[in-house]
């Protein structure tokens, strides 16, 4: 008799934990086909951030591509209306895929914490910046648990791609070029320096010249002058002296 109403009372409380599971995130950890029912709905905690399901099943559940950005969309689904059946969540991210490493992601996009119906909501998540994931045989895949605002949900696979590569790259290669033209400039700015101190030379330089030209002119006409006054002294006439000092002129 009592054997038999302690199966009894476990499976009464089986039914209960079913019709309690009232939300999921598509696509569900160990779910091949991608898309939850009641059954796959979990209840994350601490110790358990993806319930009871299998996280070796990382490589063999459907995969979400993150962007370039480290942005992904999934669709949050309830299976019964009303707060229980909440398709508001949060999110935390295992980088590793291991199950055991989860930090806080943001949920950029949330869904309904009080649907009227059952339904669906997209829920877009950021990673956090700099999130490397490396689960999986292909070392690319993280682990995001998903948990409602009435405790349920579940863990899905995302996987990062070709293009997250080549965003962490897209800096330095931006870089590159800016950093040949300041290059460039300083050279250029470089000769213009130079090209202005040698113009400054040559100013110089001609200063000088003009002043020994001017020394000489005067040289020159002190000379004629003393001519000019020994002439008219010699020739005793003022008429000569006054043609040399008008040749002078």
């Amino acid at each position: 008799m009592f054997s038999k109403t302690l199966l009894s009372a476990a499976f009464s409380l089986g039914l209960a934990l079913q019709v309690s599971a009232h939300a999921a995130v598509n696509p569900p950890l160990g779910v091949a086909s991608g898309t939850a029912v009641r059954n796959d709905v979990q209840r994350p905690s601490g110790g358990s951030p993806c319930g009871n399901a299998q996280v070796g099943a990382i490589d063999s559940s459907k995969a979400v591509t993150a962007a370039a950005d480290g942005t992904f969309t999934v669709s949050a689904v309830d299976f019964n209306a009303g707060g229980d059946g909440s398709r508001s969540f949060s999110a935390t991210v295992d980088a590793t895929g291991t199950g055991k490493s989860f930090v806080n992601a943001q949920v950029t996009k949330n869904g309904n914490a009080n649907p009227t119906s059952v339904g669906s909501d997209q829920l877009t998540v950021a990673l956090p910046a700099g999130t490397k994931c490396a689960g999986g045989a292909g070392k690319n895949k993280c682990l995001v648990s998903f948990k409602s605002t009435a405790g349920f949900g579940n863990c899905v696979v995302v996987q990062q791609g070709a293009g997250n590569a080549a965003a962490a790259a897209a800096p330095a290669a931006a870089a590159a070029p800016a950093a040949a033209a300041g290059a460039a400039a300083g050279a250029a700015a470089a000769t213009a320096n130079k090209g202005q101190q040698g113009q400054a030379q040559q100013g110089q330089g001609r200063k000088g010249n003009g002043g020994r030209k001017g020394k000489g002119r005067k040289g020159a006409n002190g000379a004629k002058a003393a001519f000019a006054v020994k002439t008219a002294k010699q020739n005793g006439g003022r008429s000569v002296e006054r043609r040399r000092l008008e040749d002078l002129e």
